[in-house]
């Protein structure tokens, strides 16, 4: 099926990047660049332009900048704004995965809220960098602040504890995947 790609704009005074925590923490991952366009590319896209709102299915891969995000289905919610059609929502479903060259994260759906500029990962939640890998139920990345959360809750383990595993840098090395001779660039599942 013919691929469809949609490059869009989003107009936001804030750049920040992709982390994790474990509680409310400085994001240490790779800055996005908020103000560099998005392009989507898709098997389908379905555009409802009486409710404001464009569906791209199958094989979905959005692209801003560094960070790139994958899912089965992209909804999109935008809003004229001053003749140009301005992003407010995009909801992801389905095998949910959004990677920067230093981390991946993924799980069953996001929601990213362009306004506050949120992103909010839940269902089986996976963050990695490197070797290190934190476990949870829901991740809310703040990009405005800089800040992320990882929660646990039922779909976590018996407990619903948030779970990480942090491998040690080797001692004098400089920190970050240089530093760390056990460091794998971050791929997408098959």
């Amino acid at each position: 099926m013919k691929r469809l790609a949609a490059a869009l704009v989003l107009s936001l005074g804030v750049s920040q990047g992709v982390g994790s925590g474990s509680a409310w923490a400085q994001i240490v991952g790779t800055p996005v660049n908020l103000k560099e366009p998005i392009e989507i590319e898709a098997k389908m896209l379905d555009v409802q332009q009486d409710r404001r709102m464009a569906i791209f299915q199958g094989d979905v891969v959005a692209t801003q900048g560094v960070m790139v995000l994958r899912a089965d289905r992209v909804q999109v919610a935008y809003a004229a704004a001053g003749g140009q059609n301005t992003f407010e929502r995009l909801e992801a479903t389905g095998k949910v995965f959004i990677s920067t060259p230093q981390e991946t994260a993924q799980g069953n759906t996001a929601t990213y809220d362009v306004g506050p500029g949120i992103i909010t990962l839940t269902g089986a939640v996976v963050l990695t960098r490197g070797e290190n890998v934190l476990r949870g139920e829901r991740l809310v990345l703040n990009l405005a602040t800089g800040t992320s959360r990882m929660e646990g809750g039922a779909g976590v383990g018996a407990d619903g504890r948030v779970r990480g595993v942090f491998v040690p840098e080797a001692a004098g090395s400089p920190p970050g995947p240089a530093g760390n001779p056990n460091y794998k660039a971050a791929a997408p599942p098959p």
